[in-house]
């Protein structure tokens, strides 16, 4: 099949997988109701399961098999990848659609140019390595806390970069085969600014030098008459812009790098010359915003010391009241997000003022409410960095959300099947809690403080409430991999399946951060490891020595339960009947499941009251979840 016909197909792939993200989490019909909501949730689920098997189809036949182990790329293979690439992401815009799939093209990529003869498929390579690893960071550096993918995929990234900046040397340079390769040289010697995450605190200092020293040559390439005489048509005006708004956005999270005062204000230096240079061209605007600018300078104004705390707090709240709420636009995003983050990190949690409780109050509204209405398509990845930065920060204010709701508001917003099913998995998990203290209570001796069985029948309301809200809270860490949860246009690669599995240790360490939270983290960190520690996950999790095994095992039958009979939001495959799952409930009995929870479905009483969950339970569920998105 010739280039144009493999092209056209994978183009069908990019439009295919594009409307996945739409119907993932689709915006509410005005005109419609709670029950057409839920029509309507399922007819695209039904849409997503047809693209599906269609997009995987194309893969398997245009994509994949170039992919294998021995397969040595072509000229026109390599063509097609980087044509495919470019279509998945737009790095300037900020936009990618899969950035799993573009890495697994790199590596096959500079995997074949490095054993070919040819330079330029070299620089091809690696340039395409550097955007696929910078964008798989942003996709792991929320799966806190383990870094480790994070940091692998920055040092991967990282010395392909340093590879290619061996190539400013001008002997190498002038060796380049073409305009294009030496272009890319010469963007990599700034974009290797987006690599820069640091693990070794201890080692900080010495790298802050290095990243600053590293910007400052590329900003030199601009005065080398050399270079100029090179490559002619290169940009230089956008080369100078660009450098210096990476240097200016060195202290992005309140100076996360710790930059001493003397970096600090050389970093305040570049940014004043980087508004003049805006000023000076003003084609460049449309790439960083007078409030982008107004950002840049307040902040490092403030951290060299020439502005009070007082005064760029203000800063930030005029910035924040200049916010568009209807601009989705990237560079929109990132004032949107940005600027109430960087406020947050500079208040006192345990001195607010009025006004500080007031201004976070409706930060989080809007950030819940902008998240929902916000296209999921392009930008989900870059926007979801943002959403994990607010929740880890995430202020307590008297009369405002408290973060329980705030990261709910968010998992609806984001992708409404996976609210959905937390609601059902809550009211299934409290159900089934009930009936198992009803027939043997001493299983929960020990929570909400009750110390036999008389304790506990005396609080069983409040160990219920501990059981449902331990239940609503056990998927929290999907939101920071809902990008890789909304994978429905293609099967999972071995990359993702790790990603996923994080979500457990994610939850766990964002609920830990709260005292009022904490005790339910043992529940979002074990509802997926099997009951004898066999199999599952995470590896570091044991149900025998948990302390609350009762309630993760009645958990993790709910949340399997409820993913085996509907077919919304999971894996578009039609649900199983609840008889079904009792078979396969048996059927893993002792190992994957605890006998006393499979024992609860022997009785025909809990089996008839779980249908009625399975059904009249899960309608009222979509109901619930179409009026608060009507409020968002």
């Amino acid at each position: 099949m010739g280039i144009d016909q493999r092209i056209e197909a994978l183009t069908k792939y990019i439009d295919g997988a594009k409307t996945v993200l739409e119907l993932s989490s689709p915006q509410l019909n005005e005109k419609g109701g709670a029950e057409d909501y839920r029509l309507f949730l399922q007819q695209s689920f039904q849409k997503i399961g047809e693209l599906g098997r269609e997009n995987n189809a194309i893969l398997k036949e245009h994509l994949f098999p170039i992919l294998e182990p021995d397969y040595m790329l072509t000229d026109e293979d390599v063509d097609l990848l980087l044509y495919f690439s470019s279509q998945l992401a737009d790095t300037t815009a900020m936009k990618n659609i899969d950035s799993p799939l573009i890495y697994k093209q790199a590596e096959k990529m500079l995997e074949c140019a490095e054993k070919s003869d040819s330079l330029r498929a070299l620089i091809l390579a690696l340039d395409n390595m550097i955007i696929s690893a910078y964008m798989m960071i942003n996709l792991t550096i929320r799966l806190y806390p383990d870094e480790d993918a994070c940091f692998h995929y920055r040092d991967v990234g990282l010395k392909a970069a340093y590879r290619l900046l061996e190539f400013l040397e001008p002997d190498k340079f002038s060796s380049l085969p073409d305009a294009e390769c030496k272009e890319l040289v010469l963007i990599n010697s700034r974009y290797i600014r987006c690599l820069f995450e640091w693990s070794d605190r201890a080692g900080e200092d010495e790298c802050n030098v290095n990243d600053i020293e590293l910007l400052e040559r590329s900003l030199a390439l601009a005065d080398d008459s050399f270079y100029h005489e090179q490559v002619p048509g290169y940009n230089w005006d956008v080369h100078v812009f660009r450098t210096l708004q990476y240097l200016a956005d060195f202290t992005e999270d309140n100076n996360s790098h710790c930059f001493n005062h003397a970096q600090l204000q050389k970093i305040n230096g570049y940014t004043k010359r980087l508004i003049e240079f805006i000023k000076q061209h003003p084609e460049l605007e449309s790439g960083c915003p007078q409030m982008e600018q107004h950002l840049y300078l307040a902040r490092n104004s403030y951290l060299a010391g020439e502005s009070s705390l007082e005064d760029y707090q203000n800063e930030l709240l005029q910035i924040m009241s200049q916010r568009d709420v209807n601009d989705f636009s990237a560079r929109s995003m990132f004032i949107m997000f940005t600027a109430p983050i960087e406020y947050i990190m500079t208040l006192d949690g345990n001195a607010l003022s009025a006004q500080q409780e007031e201004q976070l109050r409706s930060v989080y509204d809007y950030v819940a409410s902008y998240a929902y209405r916000m296209p999921k398509t392009g930008v989900l990845s870059f926007m979801l960095t943002f959403i994990s930065d607010i929740l880890c920060s995430y202020m307590i204010v008297p009369g405002g959300m408290r973060f329980r709701d705030m990261a709910l508001k968010i998992m609806a917003a984001m992708h409404p099947p996976t609210y959905i099913h937390t609601l059902n998995v809550a009211d299934i998990t409290k159900y089934l809690a009930e009936k198992l203290i009803e027939k043997e209570p001493d299983r929960f001796i020990g929570i909400c403080g009750a110390k036999n069985t008389a304790d506990v029948l005396a609080k069983m309301d409040d160990v219920l409430d501990f059981v449902y809200n331990g239940a609503l809270l056990h998927d929290i860490g999907k939101i920071f991999i809902v990008e890789t949860i909304m994978t429905y246009g293609r099967n999972l690669i071995d990359s993702e399946f790790e990603i996923i599995q994080s979500h457990t240790l994610v939850g766990a360490s964002l609920l830990r951060r709260f005292p009022s939270l904490e005790d339910y983290a043992e529940m979002a960190m074990g509802h997926h490891k099997w009951f004898d520690d066999s199999r599952g996950y995470p590896k570091n999790f044991s149900m025998k020595e948990s302390e609350y095994q009762t309630l993760v095992a009645l958990l993790a039958v709910a949340d399997c339960l409820d993913a085996a009979t509907d077919s919304v939001g999971r894996s578009y495959k039609d649900g199983i009947t609840l008889k079904k799952y009792i078979d396969e409930l048996h059927e893993g009995s002792g190992t994957r499941y605890a006998p006393y929870v499979v024992e609860l479905f022997e009785d025909d009483n809990i089996k008839g009251e779980l249908e009625e969950l399975l059904n009249e339970g899960r309608d009222k569920n979509y109901r619930n979840t179409y009026h608060l998105l009507k409020t968002l």
